[in-house]
């Protein structure tokens, strides 16, 4: 570039202001993808932080080009004539008869792009950590994904363990008896299926949910408010009065949207 003002510093000026922006931005997305009270809002805030975390990284590879091209010699096919204000801040090359020396590219120092970790979202400190749906996993039941207004929000602390499943079940679902160790294998002609669970820091009117799973696929699920004493376990009951199917069973306990407990038992 000929035209005697500095194009390539107020480039990469430019571009540093841009690469510095995105990765402002994109921070804050990381942040609002782990602290979001919602899954929708944490998948949505994930992909603002990987498109502005992309944005910044093709700044730093524009510059870093720009400024070998220019570092290398190569003449650009085109010349940018400066604006009419150019005058005001950068003296004319012809302005004094004496002899000037040949315009010399100063030495910038490349910016390397620097990538950041790609933000994952992490789960609540909690003495059991609810890890994060995989596809290994089943998926996350509708009932849990929608709201209830209600609803009060459940400390971090606040945690579901230890559920044994039975077939001994009375007719309002508790269970009457679980063997040690709880079993694992129903016949399937199993008509009840209840458990019981340890509960820990669980405030009345908070949401938690309780889902069945068949060979990986959502059979039934419930969101409810708690509404047990502290101190006291939780129950979970199911009935089919025409028998439970064969297969690969699981049970999942959710606080909110953080996983709990998961157990699987076979039906055959």
């Amino acid at each position: 570039m000929t035209s005697g003002i500095p194009w390539l510093q107020i480039l990469t000026g430019i571009g540093i202001a841009g690469i510095v922006l995105a990765l402002i931005l994109a921070f804050r997305a990381w942040r609002e993808a782990r602290l979001a009270r919602y899954l929708i809002l944490r998948r949505s805030a994930s992909r603002r932080a990987r498109q502005w975390f992309w944005i910044a990284v093709g700044l730093a590879l524009g510059i870093s080009a720009l400024n070998g091209v220019i570092r290398s010699g190569f003449q650009l096919p085109f010349e940018i004539p400066p604006p009419p204000w150019a005058g005001w801040f950068f003296p004319s090359p012809t302005a004094t008869p004496s002899p000037m020396p040949s315009p010399t590219v100063s030495p910038f120092i490349e910016i390397s792009p620097t990538p950041l970790p790609t933000p994952h979202p992490t789960a609540s400190p909690t003495p059991s950590p609810s890890p994060s749906p995989s596809p290994t996993m089943p998926p996350y039941p509708p009932t849990l994904l929608t709201p209830i207004p209600q609803a009060v929000p459940a400390p971090p602390n606040a945690r579901f363990f230890d559920l044994a499943l039975t077939d001994a079940c009375d007719e309002r679902g508790r269970p009457i008896r679980i063997p040690s160790p709880p079993p694992t294998v129903f016949p399937t002609r199993t008509i009840r299926i209840c458990g019981r669970f340890q509960v820990e820091n669980m405030p009345a009117g908070a949401a938690w949910t309780v889902a069945w799973y068949r060979d990986g696929a959502l059979e039934d699920s419930s969101t409810l408010l708690w509404n047990g004493a502290p101190g006291l376990p939780g129950y979970i009951y199911n009935t089919r009065p025409e028998g439970f199917p064969p297969g690969q069973w699981e049970v999942r306990l959710y606080i909110e949207d953080r996983l709990q407990v998961r157990v699987p038992f076979e039906v055959r």
